[in-house]
């Protein structure tokens, strides 16, 4: 968070969860068609939240049985404003 968002988070201060998300119960508003076509049903999503002068909230889609993270999205008071993909695209051929 500090080098991408220039944001120093404390540890003790980040709420944590983590569920596990059929594609119908993801917003699209968060994560994309695009997305949600890659990524298995279900998907298992880590959350950390830090609210500080502004509501951060990283979210890590991973492999429900192996816990191998695939996507990451984070939102800014509620909006979107950095994704990224955590696999290479060989990973993902089966």
């Amino acid at each position: 968070m500090k080098e991408k968002f220039g944001v120093a988070v404390e540890p003790d201060e980040v709420g944590e969860e983590t569920v596990l998300l059929y594609h119908e119960e993801l917003d699209e508003e968060l994560i994309s068609i695009v997305v949600k076509r890659i990524l298995p049903n279900p998907v298992s999503f880590q959350t950390y939240i830090y609210n500080e002068e502004s509501e951060w909230i990283v979210g890590v889609a991973t492999e429900a049985e192996t816990n191998s993270p695939l996507f990451l999205v984070c939102l800014k008071d509620g909006e979107r404003i950095y994704e990224e993909f955590l696999f290479r695209e060989k990973d993902n051929e089966k």
